[in-house]
This record gives C-alpha cells, sequence and structure tokens, in this order.
C-alpha cells in the first residue's frame, strides 16, 4: 500500500487565446509599420529623384549653352545673311562695332556674338521644347538682361561663393529655376572695359526656366501607384499573417488541450492520474469543511495482481488494469471521481455520500469488476477487489487524513481475506 502522499496542483490556465491576439495584432503593426516605412521612402524618394532628374536636365542645358558660347567666341562671332526679321546687333554699334559686311553680289551679313545667339537659339527651344535660357547680369549691357527677383537671389548666393542655385516655383504654372555663374575672364573686357570688370567677378549667369506640369503629372501618377501598392501589400501580408498565425494558435490550442489532458490523465487507463485525483481530493474536501455535507474517499487495489503480471506477462496485466478502469467507470455514478492512484491502486472521491451509501458503493464496484474473467484470447482470470473506505469527519485537519483512513482500511480488507469492501 502507497504510505506516502504528495500534492501537485495543476496551475492556473493559460490564457494564450488572449496573448495569441495580441501578438497577432502587435505582430501586424509591426508589419505595417516596416512595409508603410519602405513604401514611404519610395514615395519621399519619387519626388527626390523627380527634382534630381530635372536638376540633370538643367545642367545638360547649361554645359551646351556654353559650349555654343565659347564656340561661337572662339571664332569672334559667326555672320549671317540679313533677311527679313533679321536685325543688326544695335549693342555692338553702341559700342562703335559696325556688325554688318557686304558681299559680291549686293548681300549684307551680321555679325551674331554669343550673346545674341544664345538668345536667339532660346527663342527657338522655347517655341519647341518649352525650354527657355537667358543670359543675365546685375549690370548688363542689354537691359533684356536684367535679372528678376529669383534671380537675384541667385546672384546673392554667388557671391557667397555658391557654383549653381535652382528652385522649384509650384504656383501658377510649374516651373524650375536654374541658374549657373559667368566668370569674368580676360577675353571678356574687350566687350565689358567699361563696367569695372576684373578676371574671376560673377559677370553674369545662364538662367534656365523648365516646364514642370507634365513631370508633375507623371510623379503625382507615380505617387498614386506606389500608395496603392503599399495599401494592397499591406493587406495581402496582413492577411497572410492573419491566417498563418491563426492556423498556429489553433494548433496550439488543440496541442495545448493534449498536454493538459495528458498531465491530468493516466495514460494506460484513461482514468484521472494521481497528481489529478490528489488537487481534486483537496478541493472536495475544503468544499466539504465549507458545506458541512459528507465526503466519501474510497481505495480500491486488485486482488494478487502481482501474480497476473508475474504468470502472465505485463502486456497481459495492463489489459487487465484497463479493463478494470473501464468497468469501475461504469460502476461510478456522475458526480463521483475516479482515479488511479499508482500500480494497481485506484481512488473513487464521492461527494455528499454517506457511510451507508459508501458501503453499497464498494459493494456495488467490488461486483462489477469480478463477475466476468478477463481474457485476451490466450489467457482468462478471474478478477477481484478489496476495498477500503472512510468519511470525512469534523475533526480531520486535511485530506491527508481522510486517506490515510481509506488506505488503513484497504489493509485490513486485504489482511482479512481480500475480495472485501472496509471501513476506515
Amino acid at each position: 500500500m502507497q504510505k506516502t502522499f504528495n500534492f501537485h496542483f495543476w496551475p492556473k490556465p493559460f490564457k494564450y487565446f488572449e496573448y495569441a491576439k495580441l501578438f497577432m495584432v502587435t505582430l501586424c503593426a509591426i508589419v505595417a509599420f516596416i512595409v508603410a516605412g519602405i513604401f514611404a521612402v519610395l514615395y519621399t524618394r519619387t519626388s527626390t529623384l523627380m527634382y534630381e532628374r530635372v536638376r540633370e536636365q538643367a545642367v545638360t542645358y547649361a554645359d551646351l549653352i556654353m559650349h555654343t558660347k565659347m564656340w561661337n567666341y572662339d571664332y569672334g562671332g559667326v555672320y549671317v545673311e540679313k533677311r527679313r526679321g533679321v536685325d543688326s546687333n544695335t549693342y555692338l554699334l553702341q559700342l562703335g562695332v559696325n556688325p554688318d559686311v557686304k558681299v559680291e553680289g549686293g548681300r549684307t551679313f551680321t555679325i551674331r556674338n554669343h550673346a545674341i545667339m544664345i538668345e536667339e537659339i532660346s527663342q527657338r527651344s522655347e517655341h519647341q521644347d518649352d525650354v527657355s535660357f537667358r543670359i543675365v547680369s546685375l549690370n548688363p549691357i542689354d537691359p533684356h538682361n536684367m535679372p528678376d527677383a529669383l534671380e537675384k537671389a541667385a546672384f546673392d548666393r554667388f557671391a557667397r561663393g555658391d557654383r549653381e542655385w535652382h528652385s522649384m516655383e509650384r504656383k501658377g504654372k510649374p516651373s524650375f529655376h536654374y541658374l549657373q555663374p559667368l566668370y569674368v575672364e580676360q577675353s571678356c573686357l574687350e566687350c565689358h572695359t567699361n563696367q569695372g570688370y576684373k578676371p574671376g567677378d560673377v559677370i553674369g549667369a545662364i538662367s534656365i526656366t523648365i516646364p514642370m506640369t507634365t513631370l508633375i503629372k507623371e510623379t503625382r501618377a507615380n505617387k498614386i501607384l506606389i500608395i496603392a501598392a503599399a495599401a494592397l501589400t499591406i493587406c495581402l501580408l496582413l492577411t497572410l499573417i492573419y491566417l498563418l498565425t491563426w492556423r498556429l494558435v489553433i494548433k496550439l490550442d488543440e496541442v495545448q488541450k493534449r498536454l493538459k489532458k495528458l498531465a491530468s490523465t493516466d495514460e494506460l487507463t484513461g482514468l484521472r492520474n494521481r497528481r489529478h485525483i490528489m488537487k481534486r481530493l483537496e478541493e472536495e474536501f475544503e468544499r466539504a469543511g465549507r458545506t458541512q455535507e459528507p465526503l466519501c474517499l474510497m481505495m480500491l487495489d486488485i486482488d494478487h495482481f502481482k501474480r497476473i503480471n508475474d504468470t502472465h506477462g505485463h502486456p497481459f496485466g495492463d489489459l487487465v488494469l484497463k479493463r478494470v478502469a473501464r468497468r469501475l467507470q461504469e460502476a461510478t455514478r456522475r458526480y463521483d471521481i475516479i482515479g488511479r492512484f499508482g500500480g494497481e491502486e485506484f481512488l473513487v472521491i464521492s461527494p455528499g455520500t454517506t457511510t451507508e451509501e459508501a458501503s453499497h458503493l464498494g459493494e456495488r464496484l467490488r461486483t462489477m469488476v469480478s463477475q466476468e474473467p478477463i481474457g485476451d484470447g490466450e489467457h482468462e482470470v478471474a478478477i477481484t477487489l478489496s476495498a477500503g473506505f472512510s468519511l470525512a469527519r469534523s475533526g480531520d485537519r486535511n485530506s491527508e487524513t481522510l486517506l490515510k483512513r481509506a488506505d488503513e482500511a484497504l489493509y485490513r480488507a486485504k489482511q482479512g481475506g481480500r475480495n472485501r469492501v472496509e471501513a476506515g
């Protein structure tokens, strides 16, 4: 008989469904934040790329203008035939330079220096591509080359050493303004002798204006696509995470239920195991003490079980334990609690049971188990039970006292010839 009583208690149920929901919400929030951050970078980068693209375009225009200007200057200007709409450069006339040359045949050619050439190329560019450029100066020979307010702001920056200036104008017709300074070279002084310049000074700037309407529309369309892609990606990822995580939660719930069942169930017999049955005994003992209702504890033992194991083997002994457990379950009442205490011993906790009722219950269990032999087709044995029960008393300090009396009653049943029920 068992003489040592250990009490183990099942921990409070782990509310992992609540934790799982919190985990899913947190995970979804983190994923949404990361994906939104990535697309936010792409969204911002789109505007930056648009700005860089138009700036590079402006720089290309400025380089071409400078190459064209230097080509013109290297040849001392380019002569063109005076036709309808081609006028002489009046500002050269003011400097005492005759811009016209007559040739044989009566034709007249007029010189186009770099300044007027750039102006005429700009007119053609503005007409075809809507891109305009001009030479501006704070002290121009031609009044048309006076800078506007934005261009004056650029000259302030050039005076501080900046090598370029650009700005985006969004009011009215969106446009990009780009200015690159022009520095005085020795050759420049031929035309600007009286203006007080010296080599290295900022004599003017190339001012370029590029329309942005089409580019802004394209950029806005790309941003809309980025927002749509971000929303779709986030929705798909969150749906996928939800489905996969929830399936995992369901699986974990099933595993937890199985583990909980295994932790409270005897694997061989399917009855409650020792830890669970002792926990239930403690609970019922405390409840009976509060309500002053009867509480019966019955300990049962299979007679000569060691002989069965030694004679027919442990597999047959396991079969006997399973069959006895099933018969005990069939004989107990709905509110009775039955479990395997250890080895071939079983416990039955019967709340609200009096001494007389406990005696009848013990006899019913003993009779149910012994009414038919147990066999596996090769071996067959008659099984009997010995039982001892006790009822909770007002002087009992704890459930161990109740268990000890039931164990002593079972011992007397064994000593009295077995296959009997004794009260403790």
